[in-house]
């Protein structure tokens, strides 16, 4: 692992390595983990990982690869506190566009920071980086509200980074974002068609589909400057048959099978 230090931003790439491995079925399958210390002055930071085009391997509901943060005690220092999910919590567990804030007071207590891969093949390991938001004056907070109309449940409001999405598989037929003031159409999604230029981009706070129709067959978003400058959006969408796609800054998210309606999608927009 190797990590760059930097007064407002600190990037972490994990190299693959192998610290502890388990298998089954004669080694078919594999858990490896490579761990790291990391010492973090006072401050309030944003851990996140940075998107990547690999698919997930989901074991029992957990998406491969990811990365746990968790604190180490010594005596005499003080754990930070980390905010996950709008909650408080000792351990916080990373995978796709999941992200934590983490306030580190004086004479914290070290992270330990560990990066999980699984597969018959090593996946690639995922970059965490964690930007220091009480030194970076440039970059504004953006914030975002999904507006998901979804089959027999109507419109329903989700964070971003959640998954817009019910219990049961039910598809969504129209999507609208509300974002923060000031950004206005500098954010822009469509639904992606069987070529590149298909669809029209419409920007915040539109929307695209129609409440009680057919479902959306994919999604796409980008942004335009000056925003584009400084933030990138990242996304995912899950389909009924083919599964979850990812996508960042335009990249499209369709399925590959005809009639595949979405189910799920999420997005956020994150600081270069």
């Amino acid at each position: 692992m190797v990590t760059k230090v930097d007064p407002n931003v600190v990037v972490m790439s994990i190299a693959n390595g192998l610290v502890a491995t388990a298998t089954r079925d004669g080694g078919a399958d594999r858990f490896r983990s490579v761990p790291q210390v990391l010492q973090l002055p006072e401050g309030l930071y944003l851990a996140a990982l940075k998107p990547t085009a690999q698919a997930p391997t989901l074991i029992n509901g957990v998406a491969f690869p990811a990365t746990q943060i968790s604190s180490i005690p010594q005596p005499g220092t003080i754990p930070p506190s980390m905010l996950y999910k709008g909650h408080l919590a000792p351990v916080v567990w990373l995978s796709g566009l999941d992200v934590a804030v983490i306030t580190v007071p004086a004479g914290g207590s070290p992270l330990l920071v560990t990066n999980y891969l699984y597969g018959p093949e090593l996946q690639k390991s995922v970059d965490l980086e964690i930007t220091r938001l009480d030194r970076v004056q440039k970059i504004p907070p953006v914030g975002l509200i999904v507006h998901a109309h979804i089959q027999q449940m109507g419109e329903l409001k989700f964070a971003a980074g959640e998954w817009a999405a019910t219990d049961a598989p039910f598809w969504i037929e129209a999507l609208q974002l509300e974002v923060s003031p000031g950004i206005g159409q500098l954010l822009q999604y469509r639904v992606p068609g069987v070529s590149t230029s298909d669809g029209a981009w419409t920007p915040a706070p539109g929307r695209i589909g129609v409440p009680g129709g057919p479902p959306l067959a994919g999604i796409a978003f980008r942004l335009l400057p000056p925003l584009s400058e400084s933030h990138r959006v990242v996304y995912a969408a899950r389909f009924l048959r083919h599964g979850e796609i990812s996508g960042m800054d335009g990249e499209p998210c369709r399925s590959p099978q005809a009639q595949d309606p979405m189910i799920a999608v999420r997005v956020a927009v994150v600081p270069r």
